[in-house]
């Protein structure tokens, strides 16, 4: 399963994540590309707001993003996913049209068009310490 964090996430740490994402989306297929990912793709998705992220990490430490999603609301799906595999979660900035930061989801649930979602998991991202 792949990952990815956009250049302005890499370039600005996960503060940008925190302050740039206002939606996560459940997609059935690992993608990058926002048109795809906020369309063909999209399975569920909820709102998400600043108070959904916490930076931590102390000085010297690597900085850890957690995005607290458990129990959030993905509504209905809007397309059936038979076995669950290959899910990921992706954070978005809608106003930008941008994928911010993409995971894997790793439930592997079989997922019903129509039946509700409810996002099960806190994801992170990861800022680590420069090495030599």
């Amino acid at each position: 399963m792949s990952r990815f964090a956009h250049s302005d996430v890499l370039d600005n740490g996960p503060a940008y994540v925190k302050t740039n994402c206002n939606k996560v989306i459940l997609i059935d297929a690992y993608s990058d590309v926002y048109a795809t990912v906020n369309g063909a793709n999209k399975v569920a998705e909820a709102a998400l707001v600043t108070g959904d992220f916490a930076i931590a990490g102390a000085a010297g430490a690597a900085r850890t993003l957690t995005a607290t999603i458990t129990g959030k609301a993905g509504g209905n799906a809007i397309k059936t996913v038979a076995d669950g595999t290959n899910m990921h979660i992706a954070f978005v900035d809608t106003v930008a049209s941008k994928v911010l930061y993409v995971t894997e989801e790793s439930s592997n649930q079989a997922i019903t068009s129509g039946n509700p979602v409810t996002f099960n998991s806190n994801p992170t991202y990861v800022s680590n310490q420069p090495t030599a």
